[in-house]
């Protein structure tokens, strides 16, 4: 599944009503969110790197659509 559809699902579901999600990409880091996910975010309304491994440590959980190669390098860490 790709990131819009899964975010889609997500907003479609208020899967985000109780949480409070941490945005993060490996291309737009410190970029604004794009627009169609910024209505999720609730105190913080950027990206962030996705290579950060203590921003990622700090996160409860953790669902990514990047694919293979970066859960193959993330993941271990």
């Amino acid at each position: 599944m790709v990131g819009s559809v899964l975010m889609d699902r997500m907003q479609a579901e208020a899967d985000c009503a109780l949480i409070e999600p941490v945005f993060f990409s490996t291309i737009a880091a410190g970029g604004a969110l794009p627009a169609a996910i910024a209505p999720l975010a609730k105190n913080d309304a950027r990206q962030h790197d996705a290579s950060d491994i203590a921003a990622l440590k700090a996160c409860d959980v953790v669902i990514t659509c990047q694919g293979g190669d970066y859960t193959k390098a993330v993941y271990p860490q």
